[in-house]
């Protein structure tokens, strides 16, 4: 294609897109636009010699660009946050879990000022260890935190040592090493009822394993759990002390007090059950 013809090819692209639209005139041989009363038209100089007007945006249909691209840029962005929550979050009933929808409960603002200081925490490498009674919010308060994360485009994994353990189970060590170290794409790991998974050697060793190349990679972790703080720090042998001391050493523990929620939730349940039977 010579010059000429590849001339000729972008002023054509250039003229559809301002296309004529009713109201449109023209002021001194070039086009303006009806509607904001900007040129469409600009005349440039041809290589040889002469001019020639080729199309333009004009500034409103500039600001549609422009919108548009925003529009498709923010999808994106969309899609992206959730395929970070279904990837991170496999339990759907914890992505509903925000803190626009939280209860009142006394460590939701901790979480959040946690979520807004995120950045620092991080490069401290500072966790938390959620740990109280059954139904408490522990688990609940946790996934608030992941989801404001993965709504800031932070990779975040909640997941179990049960689940942990369920799935290298089985697998060559070679397997295991990769899988374990897979968890280190996440920025953030949230490890859900701590003492609840089995407790055998080959279980112990892989929580320290998990825990322990966290700590080496300076990657923070969420841990939730029933057993007390004294408890931790009063470990029944030393393959659970080197789990309980490292978690201790990462996470900043939040004890949460008060009446089982779920009970609350259940009593408040039948509450409602009730009234529509009288």
């Amino acid at each position: 294609m010579n010059m000429d013809a590849m001339l000729n090819r972008i002023a054509a692209a250039a003229d559809s897109v301002s296309p004529v639209k009713a109201g449109d005139y023209e002021r001194d041989g070039v086009l303006f636009c009806g509607k904001c009363n900007t040129a469409k038209q600009v005349v440039v100089p041809w290589p040889n010699g002469s001019e020639r007007k080729v199309g333009c945006l004009c500034k409103c249909a500039a600001s549609e660009r422009d919108a548009e691209r925003e529009r498709q840029r923010a999808e994106e962005e969309q899609r992206r946050i959730n395929a970070l929550r279904v990837n991170g979050i496999q339990d759907t009933d914890l992505r509903g879990c925000t803190f626009e929808n939280a209860r009142a409960l006394p460590m939701i603002e901790k979480a959040k000022r946690y979520v807004d200081k995120w950045p620092q925490m991080k490069a401290d490498n500072i966790g938390l260890l959620l740990w109280g009674d059954t139904g408490n919010g522990k688990t609940y308060t946790a996934a608030c935190i992941a989801n404001a994360l993965i709504d800031r485009k932070v990779p975040v994994l909640v997941t179990s040592f049960g689940k942990i353990l369920s799935a290298v189970t089985g697998m060559f060590a070679d397997e295991r090493v990769r899988y374990i170290d897979s968890l280190q794409e996440f920025h953030l790991l949230v490890l859900d009822d701590l003492g609840a998974e089995r407790q055998s050697q080959f279980a112990l060793e892989t929580v320290y394993t998990v825990i322990d190349n966290r700590y080496k990679a300076k990657q923070p972790i969420i841990v939730t759990t029933n057993t007390p703080v004294s408890e931790l720090r009063n470990a029944p042998n030393m393959d659970y002390q080197r789990i309980y001391d490292r978690i201790l050493e990462m996470c900043v523990p939040m004890h949460f007090t008060g009446d089982s929620l779920r009970k609350a939730a259940a009593s408040e349940k039948l509450e409602r059950a009730r009234k529509l039977f009288e």
